[in-house]
């Protein structure tokens, strides 16, 4: 087997979940994960090496945690240490690749040293906020130089990195995938008159997800007598300022906010829902989702019909017939296209099941993992 380096700064986050999907889903390669910590071993299962960066002692780790508050927590932590060197020569690791651009970067010294040939992904904020900040500014055009490939999600995320620098020849698409299998499927009916409808929101409390825009829709059509219950599922920077938007719009008798859950949770809550919703913006700073959210792909999977943005690539995502899209920062158009579809509820049904059937043909980590592995073979010319 070919022995691939996986580089990143936590295996494994319960926001990363693409992640754990594709390291378990390899089937021609051997994945080594490099990292500088672990964490949720039982949720998120993984048999194969771990290599972790070790401390280079006290004072270097104060140093560090110092830097990182001043730069940014990926700015110091670099891969290329001897440990690290160490073990890619004992596992025979023939390929680095970088999730992140920021890791990327982090691994540069480590390829320079090796001699291994080094694929980066990039995911959304990393080539959306970050190139606009020191010290990635001056970093990129380096890792763009000598990285071999460069993997995004779909068209969108493709020419923002070439319109920062990256060659154009070097970008290729990567779909995100998931295990469909994993997320059980339910085909959505009406309910009961009396009962309110059940309307879901998952992500961070970061203004590129959108949330205060879904919560004035929500509030819109609530106000306008339609009887609905809106789960919020995450937690973040801003959350004083949507708890006050709840408070200022007397929203509390229909909105929760049930914070960071864990995978479980999140699936058995949209199998518990009617409607997602994911309206994500490009923020003030130039944030973006740069690819979209996994949880458009989750959602799908469920049978849930979606409602967002045409925001980064989202459109390439989502089925035509499995969701419905609305312009950036338009909680007004939003709040129409949610009563619309609220009023038909006999158009559920069909758009699960072209969101079921999309996932399962465009998304199966199974089905990606081996165009990845085929990439890793081309690059070493096997």
């Amino acid at each position: 087997m070919l022995t691939i380096a996986q580089l990143a700064h936590t295996f494994f986050k319960p926001t990363l979940t693409w992640l754990h999907n594709t390291v378990t889903a390899f089937k021609r390669v051997q994945p080594v994960c490099v990292g500088s910590c672990t964490a949720n071993a039982v949720q998120f299962p993984f048999d194969g090496p771990i290599i972790l960066l070790r401390s280079r002692g006290a004072v270097v780790r104060l140093w560090t945690r110092g830097m990182q508050r001043i730069r940014g927590v990926e700015y110091v932590l670099d891969f290329n240490t001897c440990n690290v060197r160490r073990s890619l020569r004992r596992y025979d690791v023939r390929v680095l690749h970088a999730h992140f651009g920021y890791n990327g970067c982090r691994t540069l010294r480590l390829k320079q040293n090796t001699g291994l040939p080094m694929v980066t992904t990039f995911y959304g904020e990393d080539v959306s906020a970050l190139p606009k900040r020191e010290p990635w500014k001056s970093r990129y055009p380096r890792l763009f130089e000598e990285g071999e490939i460069f993997l995004v999600e779909g068209s969108c995320m493709r020419d923002r990195l070439a319109n920062i620098g990256c060659p154009r020849e070097k970008i290729e698409i990567q779909r995100i995938g998931i295990y469909p299998e994993r997320y059980p499927f339910r085909e959505r009916r009406p309910r009961p008159a009396a009962e309110p409808l059940r309307l879901l929101f998952c992500g961070s409390f970061r203004e590129k997800k959108g949330l205060l825009d879904a919560l004035e829709a929500v509030r819109i059509v609530h106000d306008r007598g339609k009887a609905v219950n809106f789960d919020v599922i995450g937690d973040g920077p801003l959350r004083d300022e949507v708890e006050s938007f709840i408070r200022l719009h007397d929203m509390g008798s229909y909105v929760r906010l049930l914070g960071f859950q864990d995978h479980t949770a999140m699936i058995h809550a949209m199998n518990a829902s009617d409607l997602f919703i994911s309206p994500s913006v490009t923020a003030a700073d130039g944030d973006s989702e740069g690819g979209a959210p996994t949880t458009i792909l989750e959602a799908q999977a469920c049978g849930l019909p979606v409602l967002a943005t045409t925001h980064a690539d989202i459109p390439n995502v989502v089925s035509p017939g499995s969701a419905e899209l609305v312009p950036e920062r338009a909680p007004e158009i939003l709040a129409d296209r949610l009563k619309t579809l609220l009023r038909q509820p006999e158009k559920w049904a069909g758009m699960g099941r072209e969101g079921r059937r999309w996932i399962e043909n465009r998304h199966d980590v199974r089905k990606l993992a081996a165009e990845l592995e085929d990439r890793y073979f081309q690059l070493t010319g096997q």
